[in-house]
This record gives C-alpha cells, sequence and structure tokens, in this order.
C-alpha cells in the first residue's frame, strides 16, 4: 500500500510538473507524506509557535505526546489541539523513549499513508527549515533513516554535549562500524516500513534513540545524514538529559558486560586461591591445576552471563547456544594467546609487568565486548552510511569512509 502510494504520488508530481503546475508547494508536497511526533514535557507557548511555524510549511499531521507535564502547561496542550494536532498525555513521567512509542502507536490509525515518520524536539533546537531538509532527504533516499547531523565543532556548544557525543559516536563507530557524527541527534526521519522495529526497540528514556538507531543499522537499514543548525540555548540548561543516569540507560549494555566480567574475575580469582590451599603438590604443578580449572569454570560462568543478561536485549538468547559457544570458545582461546604475545613483545617498556599486563588485558577487555557484542552473540553488519550534500554546514566533511551522495 505505502509503495503503491508513493509511486502514484511520484507520477502525480511529474504530470503536474510538466503542465508547469505546483500543487502544494514543495515543502507541502513533502510535508503531507511525514507525521511529525513530538515528546515534551512542561512546555511553554513557544511549542505553539514551533508547531505554528511547521505547520505553515505544511506539516499537518502532527501527534504531541505530554510526558507528565504539570497543570501549568495544560493551556499550551489546550491551544495544540485547537490547532488539530493529536496530543496524548502520560499521567507521570515515563522518559522520551516511552513518549515517542505512545506517538508512533497511533501512526498509521490517524495517517495511513503516511510514509515516514519525523522526530524532533520541542526545546528549539531543531530549526523549521532543517526539518523540510531532512523530509527532502527522506523524499530523495526512502528506505534510508535520515538523521539532522549537528555541528559539534562550534562555538557555544557546552562541553558536555561536545564530550557525549564524541563518546557515544566512537561507541557507535565500534559497535556497528558506522561513522555517524551525531547519534544523539533528535531530529530524525524514519521510513513507516520501519515502524514495527522503532516500536519493539527496548529503551524508555534516553537510551531509546541510541538503541533503535543501532538496531536499525544491524538489520541493514542504511542511514542518510543531513548538516542541520547547531542550535543550544543558555547552555542547553532546558534539556531533560541526566548525564549520569541517562548515560547509565544508554551504556547499559557495556555495564552490563563489565559486570559480568568483575564477577567472573572474583570467581577465578577465589577458585584459584581455593585451590591452591586445598591441594598438596608441586608448586608448577599446582599453578597450572588452578589455572586451568580456575580459568574455565570463570569462562563458562561469564558465557552464561554474557548471553543471559550482558546482550539479552540484542536477542542473544535467541541465537543457537552451540554456536555461540562455539565463536566464545575460539574468542577466549584468541585472547589468552593475544595477552601472553602482547605482554611478552611489550616487556621492554620501562614499566612494572604488571603495568603491561594490565594496559594489554584492558585493551582486550574493550575488544572482547564488541566481538561478543557483534560476533559471538550477533550478526554482520551491511548498512551504508550517506552523507547527504547541502543543509546547515554543507562544505564541512564528516570523513572519508563515508560516501557523499
Amino acid at each position: 500500500m505505502t509503495a503503491a502510494f508513493r509511486l502514484i504520488k511520484a507520477l502525480a508530481r511529474i504530470m503536474f510538473l510538466r503542465m508547469g503546475i505546483v500543487l502544494h508547494g514543495t515543502e507541502e508536497a513533502l510535508a503531507m507524506d511525514a507525521v511529525l511526533v513530538i515528546p515534551t514535557i512542561d512546555p511553554d507557548m513557544r511549542l505553539v509557535s514551533l508547531v505554528d511555524d511547521m505547520r505553515m510549511r505544511g506539516f499537518r499531521n502532527i501527534i504531541v505526546v505530554d510526558d507528565g507535564s504539570g497543570e501549568g502547561s495544560w493551556p499550551v496542550f489546550e491551544a495544540l489541539e485547537q490547532r488539530d494536532v493529536h496530543v496524548y498525555h502520560h499521567d507521570t513521567n515515563k522518559g522520551k523513549g516511552r513518549a515517542i512509542k505512545t506517538a508512533l502507536r497511533h501512526v498509521r490509525g490517524l495517517f495511513p499513508h503516511a510514509t515516514h515518520f519525523v522526530t524532533m524536539d520541542d526545546d528549539g533546537q531543531h530549526l523549521p527549515d532543517d526539518v523540510v531538509a531532512v523530509c527532502k532527504a527522506a523524499d530523495d533516499y526512502p528506505a534510508c533513516i535520515v538523521l539532522g547531523t549537528r555541528d559539534f565543532k562550534g562555538k557555544g556548544v557546552p562541553a558536555r554535549s561536545r564530550f557525549g557525543n564524541a563518546f557515544s559516536s566512537a561507541y557507535f563507530k565500534m559497535d556497528t562500524g558506522m561513522t555517524c557524527p551525531d547519534t544523539q541527534t533528535g531530529l530524525r526521519a524514519v521510513p513507516i516500513e520501519q515502524l514495527g522495529l522503532a516500536l519493539s526497540t527496548p529503551g524508555e528514556r534516553y537510551d531509546y534513540e541510541m538503541n533503535f538507531l543501532t538496531a536499525a543499522v544491524k538489520q541493514d537499514v542504511s542511514v542518510a545524514m543531513v548538516p542541520i543548525t547547531t542550535v543550544y540555548e543558555n547552555n542547553n540548561e532546558g534539556s531533560h538529559f541526566s548525564t549520569v543516569r541517562d548515560s547509565v540507560l544508554v551504556f547499559k549494555q557495556f555495564f552490563r558486560f563489565a559486570g559480568s566480567s568483575i564477577t567472573c574475575a572474583l570467581v577465578d580469582l577465589g577458585l584459584f586461591a581455593l585451590i591452591t590451599a586445598l591441594f598438596d603438590m608441586k608448586v608448577a604443578a599446582l599453578v597450572a591445576l588452578a589455572t586451568v580449572v580456575a580459568r574455565l569454570a570463570s569462562g563458562v560462568l561469564n558465557f552464561m552471563l554474557n548471553r543471559m543478561w550482558s546482550f539479552a536485549d540484542s536477542g542473544s538468547r535467541r541465537g543457537r547456544v552451540d554456536f555461540q559457544a562455539a565463536r566464545y570458545f575460539a574468542l577466549f582461546c584468541a585472547q589468552m594467546i593475544a595477552s601472553m604475545t602482547l605482554v611478552t613483545a611489550l616487556s621492554f617498556l620501562p614499566v612494572p609487568l604488571v603495568g603491561v599486563k594490565a594496559l594489554v588485558d584492558g585493551t582486550l577487555f574493550v575488544v572482547s565486548y564488541f566481538v561478543q557484542r557483534n560476533w559471538v552473540f550477533k550478526a554482520p553488519v551491511r548498512a551504508q552510511a550517506i552523507m547527504v550534500k547541502g543543509g546547515a554546514h554543507a562544505n564541512e566533511s564528516f570523513g572519508a569512509s563515508s560516501p557523499v551522495v
């Protein structure tokens, strides 16, 4: 149905253009196909002004989700409803991710012919013209998720935003293999075909957006990136992002992996101590026995914890345990060999050998996380990143690893 509607729309555009007729103007024609989704909490009348600006550009399909606002915002929602905006309310604050999902549950019923849904923030960070640019790219690349990407190198960008985005982009690169300069952007145009994935992606707060982007790329959905204006008002004081709480949620899987690894390291050490205390053998034989038994036991425990807990959100429980176990064992052996080899090779450094081992094993720990996430417990990625020409900072490059279209 959506594909047929898209074909009819394209043919109609061509026919009327040849006749010299413009039905709605470029912006309105693009806006007709998109559903704007705006999660909000405690907004003021600036949200009404933002909606008016979007309506002036042809957007009529708008859903606003109130994520537990106080009574002071009721006039705002009344004004929106008077403008035929669909407003839904949460009794309490449930998080940005939940608010987006609440809106998405109504998209097909309200707008059966929509080709995309477009999420945007309510705090003034996304300018109406940039929303139009993202929708234009979505029309040009209908199968892609389109991100409005900000430039974090300019003046006025809060340090926590610059650092947080750099870290999350590096994490995303190591996790998926895709270069994305702004993984945290709230301005996104998503094909309606990805509605099911968007609704089933775990995450209730700011972790949801990173989870969805990662899940989409790992399901071979390509990503187009449109440069947009970087706007931070009053050092981003209006943001509801909690640096500690929401960062922990965004990188929850990595913290779980770290917890699993620490637990198993303690088990390894405890078993080693127990065996060496219980048996009376020659030192070399006793150390060998204790090391092998402790390492095997902790390795089995680590595999089970990672499969059942650390990577559960990535679907690790649905994979074949024999394949996963074989891959884990291969990684287990490779990691031990790599540790011994690298520690030996770097023993010339003017630091204690224990320090060298800590450096090597710390690096291998990070490598092991991504190998387990993307090989032991997850399928490979074949999605493509597309840099779209034009936009707010069109002359700047996001890296040679991404093709420019």
